[in-house]
């Protein structure tokens, strides 16, 4: 009997949910562990994703053909271990599935990561409106306010995000010092901000920051030709802030964990 004739022993069988649903990232060996997932509640479910990925996905593969496997294998694992360490450290409860916006955050950064892996900053940012969503001392506003934060997070990549850091950087510069309104040329202040990012590219600037002004994390145009842009608080509001903010926050927490 030729090799690809022999029938498979138990061990080589792989199961797949078909339905999109954060437990269709892994082959699983034994489908027990597939009703297990689906008829747990969502603290034991969120516990066994969690020991999964912690353990490296040393038995798992991922699924579906838009998975760079590598870099998604590498991004789980390490996802997997920070919220484990989160609970461990009583950063975040360990049933923090059942609070407002936590399961859906926790849910909808595992797909993100199976779909789409390769954007470091946003799955950076991602993760740090997931920790805001879900940290012990947050309260049912603010975790509601983290989760659309996070839906704002999903919607940007790498290079609306490094503008906003700019950005961010040019108010905390802006805050300390003499505190002024008025306008300056927008070519000038995109000028300033390609300087300040590296790439020196006026028109990359232009393109990201219309994404950020989508989305309400920097100040519109004083005039809609877009000639002037505003100098007060630095472009930066309120939400452009508290976005910025939990992002240092999340960082300071990766540097503690180190």
């Amino acid at each position: 009997m030729a090799d690809s004739d022999k029938p498979a022993s138990p061990a080589e069988h792989s199961y797949v949910l078909v339905a999109r649903d954060y437990a269709d990232i892994a082959h699983l060996e034994n489908p027990s562990a597939i009703e297990r997932i689906l008829s747990a509640s969502r603290t034991e479910k969120v516990a066994y994703v969690s020991a999964l990925l912690t353990s490296g996905l040393s038995k798992y593969a991922l699924a579906g053909p838009k998975v760079a496997f590598a870099a998604a294998v590498e991004a789980l694992t390490d996802f997997g271990k920070e919220v484990s360490k989160w609970i461990k450290d009583g950063k975040i409860p360990e049933d923090f599935s059942g609070r407002p916006s936590g399961y859906q955050t926790w849910v909808e950064l595992l797909q993100e990561i199976d779909s789409n892996p390769i954007d470091a900053d946003r799955l950076k940012a991602m993760k740090a409106m997931f920790l805001a969503a879900n940290i012990v001392s947050a309260t049912d506003g603010e975790s509601i306010l983290a989760y659309q934060l996070f839906q704002i997070a999903k919607n940007l990549n790498s290079g609306p995000l490094m503008l906003l850091k700019a950005v961010y950087s040019s108010y905390e510069t802006y805050s300390k010092g003499p505190r002024t309104g008025g306008s300056i040329e927008t070519q000038q202040w995109r000028t300033m901000m390609a300087n300040s990012i590296g790439h020196k590219l006026s028109a990359l600037v232009g393109r990201d920051e219309r994404k950020l002004v989508e989305y309400g994390l920097i100040a519109p145009w004083i005039r809609t030709d877009e000639l002037l842009v505003p100098l007060m608080d630095g472009r930066m509001t309120d939400l452009g802030i508290k976005f910025c903010r939990n992002l240092e926050s999340y960082g300071s927490t990766v540097s503690e964990g180190r």
